[in-house]
């Protein structure tokens, strides 16, 4: 219920003039994970962006929490905040900073910095479509008590397609080459699917895949995945 709750003030909040410039995104909606956890739960999103000049200035935040008889089965958090600085049109540089918390995948925090360049390859009203290219910085503390420290490559692309006044797709897959540890490589990838409800609100259904070829100690499962189905509220 305090999601739901949640989820009205944000759109409540963000429709008042003072926030004009600040885009919204809020997904509220039942998830069905299997890997390291399989349990069906709520699953929160937030994203906000607010555009100044050549800056954009974009918060991202994803909670997932669940229990199976009365035992937790799945406990997930990300957050991080990004500054994006256009060069021109097509290209700019970006600094991301993350938390992550991800208890079921043996993981107590990690502490992650990105850095590099965007490319808009397509930019056109029915299809956006972006890549980046850059280095990770990355500390994790496991549940085990071990910390480590390591070093990525990173490459990402997002492509965003408007079939129809009413119906979009969203598709996202970046790759982590491990420069500490070769064989600690990671990949990940989305997709999902929007229908239009009214102006405001959609109904969303996605897909997301996390691969870590060398997961934290005592974790069997290499591969997570997310399935989730959402009422979202953007603007």
């Amino acid at each position: 219920m305090k999601y739901i709750f949640l989820f009205i003030f944000l759109t409540a909040l963000c429709s008042t003039p003072i926030f004009a410039q600040l885009k919204n995104e809020s997904e509220l909606g039942i998830a069905a994970a299997n890997g390291n956890t399989k349990t069906q739960t709520y699953n929160f999103k937030q994203m906000n962006s607010y555009p100044w000049e050549k800056n954009n200035f974009i918060f991202n935040a994803r909670y997932l929490n669940a229990f199976a008889n009365s035992v937790e089965s799945a406990r997930y958090f990300n957050a991080n905040l990004r500054f994006e600085r256009a060069l021109d049109e097509r290209f700019s540089l970006f600094i991301t900073e993350t938390f992550e918390k991800d208890k079921f995948a043996g993981i107590y925090q990690r502490l992650i910095t990105d850095v590099g360049g965007k490319y808009a390859i397509t930019k056109t009203e029915k299809t956006k479509w972006s890549a980046e290219l850059g280095y990770r910085y990355m500390q994790e503390e496991r549940l085990d008590g071990t910390k480590i420290s390591q070093n990525y490559g990173r490459a990402y692309s997002e492509i965003d397609r408007q079939w129809n006044v009413n119906f979009s797709t969203k598709y996202w897959l970046e790759y982590l080459p491990n420069f500490t540890n070769s064989t600690d490589y990671q990949f990940n990838t989305e997709l999902s699917l929007s229908v239009l409800l009214t102006n405001i609100f959609s109904l969303k259904s996605g897909f997301l895949l996390r691969y870590d070829n060398l997961p934290a100690p005592g974790i069997f499962h290499k591969t997570d995945t997310l399935l989730t189905t959402a009422l979202v509220a953007k603007f």
